[in-house]
């Protein structure tokens, strides 16, 4: 976590690298949910 707040504390690091970042982030945290969804469903 400090990792990822020292990345958007740090301005010198390009727009559309942190762009690329919080895609990959929210698309790993939406894969995540939904299987976290499948097997709450499964059960």
């Amino acid at each position: 976590m400090k990792f990822i707040n020292s990345l958007f504390a740090n301005d010198s690091g390009s727009s559309s690298t942190k762009l690329a970042l919080m895609i990959g982030l929210s698309s790993s945290a939406v894969l995540v949910l939904a299987r976290i969804g499948a097997a709450v469903a499964s059960q």
